[in-house]
């Protein structure tokens, strides 16, 4: 028993010795110093070496590739500019009312009027232009039809295509040099005389009159300088003679033109030829003054006149010392809107020595033309025409039984293009 309570004492004991522990303070010993560990040896960082000094060298030249030559640039030619074309096809029916007989010709026609009852294809008509640039320039114009045969440079070719000649005709060629206000033209052109043309459908009236078909030249062959200003244009020019391509003579022809156009509304021009035009003679020149001129009243009417006075035989050698002459006058009204035209033409000639119309002497002949026309589409144009043509002396009207009066008529159609 003892024993157990010594053995249950001790146990106690130990138990308790935590407690004890905590409720004392310890008494604090200083902790041990730790020596660090000793550093290890740092090895010494070496002087940077220095550079050995840079001794300047001359450069030595580079060596540079010549340079290539620059290859001039290649200009692309510009493309040839392509010609211009135009014309116009004009065919009308005739009729003289005097002596309707197809193969009787109606004396004193009108030019460009053929026999007495009859179809005409008067002109297939083609003009090519064209130009390099603005100072050179060509020109063609080509007839085909009635109206050539009468248009064509003599000499007229005797065949069976008519009683004038070959239905066929280079109207116009010519080449144009021009700069500024000068011109130089040089080949086969029209004329500078009257206020008619060639050219039908500008014409005014199908028909022409006595002064385009007697008093002046239709067209010339030769060189010709021309200078136009704003108000003043002259002309002057060398050419073989009145419708001769080739000359006929050993003396060339002198032509020129004054035309003055002081405002919009009006314009004049003095225009004539001087030369020999008898075949195989030198003796014996021509000579033709015309005065035309046109005031334009407004933008649909307008009034054209000439005057035409002509020598021929002048300074004839003593076997043929005649000089004759010849003097004409003509008005010419127009009129045109957008679907109506009208020509009318009133004229004199007097040609007292025959010596224009084979009629004399004492010939003396008035015409007048009236030509209603209407637009019926763009280009294409149909007109009617009624002339009387009247005579001092029974020279005209039927070729079998002549009289002092002579009525015509036409009816037209012409498309322009």
């Amino acid at each position: 028993m003892k024993k157990l309570f010594s053995s249950l004492g001790f146990a106690a004991a130990l138990a308790s010795l935590p407690c004890i522990a905590l409720g004392q303070t310890p008494t604090a010993e200083p902790a041990p110093v730790v020596e660090p560990p000793p550093a290890a040896p740092v090895a010494p960082i070496p002087e940077p070496t220095p550079e050995p000094a840079m001794v300047p060298v001359s450069p030595e030249p580079a060596v540079v590739a010549p340079p290539t030559p620059a290859e001039p640039p290649v200009e692309e030619e510009a493309p040839t500019p392509a010609p211009t074309f135009s014309g116009y096809v004009e065919a009308a029916y005739h009729i003289n009312f005097s002596n309707p007989k197809n193969q009787d010709l109606v004396p004193l026609m009108g030019y460009y009027t053929p026999g007495g009852n009859t179809f005409v294809l008067h002109a297939a008509h083609l003009a090519i232009n064209h130009s390099f640039n603005d100072n050179v320039s060509a020109t063609i114009e080509i007839d085909a039809g009635f109206d050539a045969s009468l248009n064509q440079s003599f000499p007229f070719l005797a065949n069976d295509n008519g009683p004038f000649g070959n239905y066929f005709d280079i109207q116009e060629a010519y080449t144009t040099y021009k700069s500024g206000i000068f011109s130089l033209i040089a080949g086969k052109f029209a004329t500078y005389e009257g206020i008619e043309v060639i050219e039908g459908p500008l014409n005014p009236t199908i028909s022409r009159g006595y002064l385009y078909g007697l008093a002046e030249p239709v067209t010339h062959t030769g060189l010709k300088m021309h200078f136009t200003g704003d108000t003043v244009d002259f002309g002057i020019g060398l050419v073989n003679g009145w419708d001769a391509i080739v000359d006929n003579n050993n003396f060339k022809t002198f032509i020129f033109k004054l035309g003055l156009k002081p405002s919009d509304a009006f314009m004049v021009a003095l225009s004539g030829t001087f030369g020999a035009e008898q075949a195989s003679t030198a003796l014996g020149h021509r000579l033709s003054l015309d005065l035309t001129g046109a005031w334009t009243a407004s933008e649909t009417f307008a009034l054209w006149f000439q005057a035409n006075y002509g020598m021929d035989n002048i300074g004839a050698d003593s076997g043929n010392p005649d000089t004759v002459s010849w003097f004409g006058i003509g008005l010419q009204p127009t009129y045109t809107s957008e679907m109506f035209t009208f020509g009318g033409r009133l004229e004199l000639f007097s040609d007292p020595d025959g010596a224009r119309t084979g009629f004399g002497p004492d010939g003396t002949f008035i015409n007048v033309t009236l030509t209603p026309g209407f637009i019926l589409a763009q280009g294409f144009k149909v007109r009617a025409e009624l002339r009387a043509d009247i005579a001092t002396e029974k020279y005209i009207g039927d070729i079998n039984d002549p009289g002092k009066v002579q009525f015509t008529g036409a009816l037209g159609a012409e498309y322009v293009f």
